[in-house]
């Protein structure tokens, strides 16, 4: 009766040994994050500052302190527009407005604080996502603008894989063949349908190589959630590695305060199509 009961524990500890590494290995970073030195005119750091993240779409923020070194650090944060606040006693507050941060980013901001006084604000108008110093991968960013204002076929957002540097098209001729399903798309010479494909960190490719045609994704949205993706060519990190090619890297929206919606109409007419004059 003992000998039965351990095997069951143990039988019943590796399942959950196996399904609680599984869950591991299956999420990969979609968050961004923002570093950097709080410093004074003369260049001496700040300690014990206070920096304020704000999402401008939710107005939920998160704050961090500077350590003695002035360092401070600001993980996952989804992509989105952002107003950071920088303040501390015996200084001026700094605000930088519209920082946009991308998926997967990893950027440095530093600050440096005037002497105590009226406070100082830094309006940043339109700002283009901030440079990734931090990170060695290659890849584009498709941000929501492309996604929302380019017509696509069938509405699938995959037609978007074609913004970006080294994807192309399968071999084959008109756009049945041509236009991508799923995966089925060749990017930097790797062969079709091996992408790795993340929706908010989750993965939802299958682990099979090269299913074809065939679409090898579990779980296609709409456009009309989608918020933006980004394609990794090449050098991405050891996260990432459960196909053997490229990697898209999506995030879906998450709301704001405000109501939105959407319509849509597809038309097409056959006396506008162009002729085919060996069919």
């Amino acid at each position: 009766m003992r000998t039965r009961i351990f095997f069951f524990a143990a039988a019943t500890s590796l399942v959950l040994l196996i399904l609680l590494a599984g869950g591991a290995l299956g999420q990969g970073t979609y968050q961004a994050q923002i570093r950097g030195v709080v410093s004074d005119p003369t260049g001496a750091v700040v300690g014990n500052a206070t920096v304020t993240i704000t999402e401008n779409g939710t107005n939920l923020s998160t704050t961090a302190k500077t350590g003695s070194d002035g360092y401070y650090i600001l993980r996952g944060l989804r992509p989105s527009t952002y107003s950071l606040k920088v303040e501390t006693p015996g200084f001026q507050t700094l605000q930088k407005q519209n920082v946009v941060l991308a998926v997967d980013q990893q950027t440095t901001l530093d600050f440096s604080l005037k002497p105590a006084g009226m406070s100082t604000q830094i309006q940043v108008e339109a700002a283009a996502p901030l440079l990734d110093t931090e990170s060695a991968s290659l890849g584009t960013d498709v941000t929501n603008e492309y996604v929302k204002q380019i017509p696509l076929l069938d509405r699938n957002f995959f037609g978007l894989m074609f913004l970006s540097a080294g994807v192309t098209e399968v071999t084959g001729a008109g756009t049945a063949d041509n236009y991508p399903t799923g995966t089925n798309f060749v990017s930097n010479g790797q062969r079709n349908a091996t992408a790795e494909v993340r929706i908010d960190g989750a993965l939802v490719s299958a682990p099979e190589q090269g299913e074809g045609a065939t679409s090898n994704v579990y779980y296609e949205p709409s456009v009309e959630i989608v918020q933006e993706f980004k394609v990794q060519n090449n050098s991405y990190s050891a996260e990432f590695g459960s196909n053997g090619g490229t990697v898209v890297n999506m995030v879906l929206k998450s709301g704001t305060n405000n109501f939105h919606g959407s319509g849509w109409w597809f038309g097409q007419r056959g006396w506008l199509d162009a002729n085919e004059f060996f069919t």
